[in-house]
């Protein structure tokens, strides 16, 4: 196979090594050569391997050395089905020593994104799935601190992501080779001044990735890259938000459609009772009229009073049931015109921005803005004469329920976009 070089993200300055001894492997192929690694597969007991070691020049530096094994040595401690596996450190014939790891059939999550074959709930499910592989590195002490979607495998068989390549990760138990390390674009300011081993480094990484996977975490990234002190302590804290925000959608449709239903439901039971009991009044003095004197005519114009009473309470209770359904098609109808209005705007932003963009680098400036101007629009119009009928609950239903509107609709349409800026 060729090797070739590549760019890579890196510790900004070193430190010292040491090595174990393993068992051979057979069928070496390295398959590309860094700044500082030689990446190749091997083979073992009808198994394949993957194989990380030193470029032959840096083979006898007790630095990367020591950097080699303190990786392995982090490493080894996980145990969690979305981080590759590490088997051993020990030496392989013309690679010197190598850390062996599980092999991962797959593609690399920039790879999947750039082919643009991930839909949204995809793409939510991968980034609760590498939170969660990230909150058992934090649930260690372990931070990664070079989280970026060239680091996330999606196997093949089962699409289950894998997150991989600890060789920046760290720990507050070592007191060497703990310079800043990290990807530009993904590194947190703080990492990038000063370095150490912080879970809100990797937050930090994560909420980068959100922004650029799917706008429907878009506040939740937005926490995530803002001041450390703002943002979740740790993965765990930030998977436990993920999973409240995807609850949110189901929770706030049934409970529109149970209010709806019990205040529908409450009305009629109050009416029915009300109608029965005045029927079961008129019975008993046509019965008593009947008894006591056939041809009292007090008595008859009274039960015709009490039929008519009973007739005006019909009319009434026809009447309150016509109100329930103009209200609620004032309601349906405020809310279509909602949709309509993100509707223009999202397709006023396909024809004269998105149509126009070939610069992958300002895609994400621009979403970010077209989200924040259809969100604000959406808010005027919920506090505009348009739905000035509605009360107060059923305003603040409007709302979220344009919220969510324009998030499945933004979702579709970047869809095409990514196709077009990253074909």
């Amino acid at each position: 196979m060729n090797q070739s070089e590549e760019s890579e993200s890196g510790y900004i300055v070193d430190a010292a090594t040491g090595c174990y001894l393993g068992s051979a492997i057979s069928d070496v192929e390295i398959i590309r050569v860094t700044r500082t690694n030689v990446i190749a597969s091997g083979r073992r007991y009808g198994r394949r391997w993957f194989l990380k070691g030193l470029r032959e020049e840096l083979r006898d530096s007790a630095v990367m050395l020591r950097q080699l094994q303190k990786e392995f040595e982090i490493h080894s401690r996980l145990r969690h089905p979305s981080v590759v596996q590490a088997a051993g450190l020990e030496y392989v014939d013309g690679l010197g020593l190598c850390i062996v790891e599980e092999w991962v059939d797959g593609m690399t999550l920039q790879e999947a994104l750039h082919k643009g074959g991930l839909n949204s709930s995809e793409r939510r499910r991968i980034i609760r799935d590498l939170t969660a592989a990230v909150a058992c590195l934090h649930s260690r002490g372990i931070v990664h601190r070079d989280l970026k979607p060239s680091n996330v495998m999606i196997r093949d068989i089962g699409s289950e992501i894998v997150l991989i390549d600890f060789g920046l990760a760290d720990t507050t138990d070592y007191v060497e080779l703990k310079g800043a390390a990290g990807t530009p674009g993904f590194i947190s300011p703080e990492q990038m001044a000063s370095g150490g081993a912080s879970p809100a480094d990797d937050i930090y990484s994560l909420g980068v990735i959100m922004a650029e996977m799917t706008p429907c975490y878009a506040g939740i990234a937005r926490r995530c890259m803002s001041r450390a002190d703002k943002r979740p302590a740790d993965a765990r804290v930030l998977l436990r938000m993920l999973r409240k925000r995807d609850r949110r959608p189901k929770i706030l449709a049934v409970t529109v459609a149970v209010m709806v239903a019990a205040a529908i439901a409450a009305l009629a039971v109050r009416r029915a009772v009300s109608l029965e009991q005045a029927a079961r009044d008129s019975d008993m003095k046509l019965r008593e009229l009947m008894l006591t004197n056939t041809g009292n005519v007090a008595l008859i114009s009274s039960l015709q009073d009490s039929l008519s009473s009973v007739q005006a309470d019909l009319d009434s209770a026809r009447e309150g049931l016509a109100q329930i359904a103009r209200y609620d098609n004032l309601r349906r109808s405020t809310l279509d015109s909602g949709c309509r209005l993100v509707d223009r705007m999202l397709s006023r932003a396909d024809r004269e921005i998105f149509s126009r963009l070939t610069s992958p680098e300002i895609y994400n400036y621009k979403i970010l803005e077209l989200i924040s101007e259809i969100k604000t629009a959406a808010d005027d119009y919920c506090t505009s004469a348009g739905p000035a009928a509605l009360s107060p609950d059923d305003t603040e239903r409007l709302r979220l329920d344009l919220h969510n509107y324009q998030i499945i609709r933004i979702s579709e349409y970047q869809e095409k976009w990514q196709k077009r800026i990253f074909p």
